[in-house]
């Protein structure tokens, strides 16, 4: 039997400004390991949906003040 692969896809938030995805891909060589690893995975991902709770999406993102370092001509 060939490796077996499963993805999981969490999204966080509806809107653009507060939306963010985690794919994670599992592979397992059979189905019983496949579950552990799962599992595993899913308590990783609800930690880290904790994590992403706690960004405010009301708070803009502001670049430095100097940007001299993004390339190009001034």
């Amino acid at each position: 039997m060939s490796d077996l692969e499963t993805k999981i896809v969490m999204t966080r938030g509806t809107g653009s400004a507060d939306k963010e995805k985690i794919t994670t891909k599992v592979t397992a060589p059979d189905v019983e390991t496949l579950s552990e690893r799962v599992d595993d995975v899913r308590e990783e991902m609800e930690e880290w949906a904790d994590d992403f709770r706690k960004i405010d999406p009301e708070r803009p993102h502001r670049p430095p003040d100097n940007q001299s370092q993004l390339g190009g001509e001034a």
